[in-house]
């Protein structure tokens, strides 16, 4: 009995002598690397690049910059270009003019495309607020955290998809159970919502999920109904999200060529297959850069307006809950 706690003794000696030889191994390679770190950074301290970028941000920021001048700058300079320069008498000069400009106001036929694709848009708009609203609501008022969380990577999945293939599956929808429906405008309304609706949740969500749940429940305890409560506090204090969503769900839809050209079936021309058909059909590359600038100054000012409004809403929205909360106070 005394040997087998002898022996028991000195395994558990060797044990404990192996923990520390680790300990000890660990603990010298931990210096080693904190020196070798050392060394590094001395070494490059002494480089001139390394000085001239210590504490600034833009080595950070400098793959952004690129991107965004090769893929955004760039073509968005040349299509202005484009659109004022044309030949002059001799082949090899240009001019600056605002003749295509002229020439496309004068054009009924595109400005009426234009103005019936703005249409369509802002009906797909109102149409993905009425029915993504209470999605975001409910979503908002989950007690269980992990089914809003799965409830929101299932309305946030179809934005993984390829545009494309939506659709296609709503065309092949639309051939099984309607075919007669393609090619109007209802089709080429519910394509714009099925596809941007996604985009109208998120915001309204974000908005529902950050408000003061405290003043309804204090208007709540005050006498005040569900139906007065929703409109006058929930609602109100959502609006800067449900301005978002609006935004959103029309730029995309004023811009979509896809779900025009497939559930419209070639039968109706907004003003994105007007684009198309002058940058790759036709020959007058720079009467369609003209049109694209048109309709990127309108889509500008829409952004603005977004803006402003949000703005507003949230100023107010903010003085709002302020003096609510000092009259709550009060009493």
């Amino acid at each position: 009995m005394a040997k087998k706690e002898k022996e028991i003794s000195v395994n558990f000696d060797q044990e404990q002598l192996e923990t520390a030889i680790d300990n000890e191994i660990a603990r010298e390679n931990k210096v080693k690397v904190r020196q070798k770190i050392k060394e590094i950074n001395k070494t490059l301290g002494k480089t001139k690049m390394f000085n001239f970028a210590k504490g600034k941000a833009w080595p950070i920021l400098l793959p952004f910059f690129v991107v965004m001048i090769a893929l955004v700058i760039i073509p968005i300079v040349s299509i202005v270009v484009y659109s004022l320069v044309q030949p002059s008498g001799d082949l090899k000069m240009f001019e600056i003019s605002l003749e295509k400009f002229i020439r496309l106001f004068k054009n009924g036929n595109i400005m009426m495309s234009m103005g019936l694709t703005i249409a369509y848009a802002f009906i797909a708009s109102l149409f993905c607020i009425i029915l993504g609203y209470p999605i975001a609501l409910i979503m908002s008022e989950m007690r269980s955290k992990i089914l809003a969380k799965n409830m929101w990577l299932l309305i946030t999945m179809p934005m993984w998809i390829s545009m494309l293939l939506k659709v296609l599956g709503l065309r092949s929808l639309f051939l099984i159970m309607a075919p007669s429906a393609l090619g109007t405008q209802i089709a080429i309304i519910i394509g714009m919502t099925y596809m941007f609706i996604p985009f109208a949740i998120t915001p309204i969500y974000d908005a529902l999920d950050s408000r003061r749940r405290d003043i309804e429940e204090a208007a709540m305890d005050l006498g005040c109904s569900k139906y007065r409560t929703f409109w006058g506090i929930t609602f109100r204090s959502s609006m800067p999200g449900v301005i978002t969503a609006i935004t959103l769900v029309l730029l995309q839809a004023a811009t979509s060529l896809i779900v025009v050209q497939y559930m419209g079936n070639g039968k109706i021309n907004l003003i994105t297959t007007i684009i198309e058909s002058y940058f790759f059909k036709g020959s007058d590359f720079g009467f369609g850069a003209a049109i694209s600038v048109v309709l990127a100054a309108m889509v500008f000012l829409l952004m603005m307006v977004s803006k402003f409004f949000t703005n507003k809403f949230e100023k107010k929205g903010a003085k709002s809950w302020k003096d609510s909360s000092d009259q709550l106070t009060l009493l």
